[in-house]
């Protein structure tokens, strides 16, 4: 298998699971958020971080 097969199944994944996986970064954000403050700066990386994912908005 490839890189390129790799990458490719790994998008399929996360735009099948978008949900899950953007409920899993929203999760780490606030445990960033709660362990290490910055509650601002830690929300906007995860919004973007779900937005360049496949399947974000």
């Amino acid at each position: 298998m490839n890189f390129d097969e790799i990458k490719n199944k790994a998008s399929e994944v996360l735009e099948q699971h978008h949900e899950q996986v953007d409920a899993g970064i929203d999760r780490a954000a606030e445990f960033v958020a709660g362990r290490f403050g910055h509650e601002e700066q830690v929300k906007s990386v995860a919004e973007k971080a779900k937005d360049i994912l496949p399947g974000g908005e």
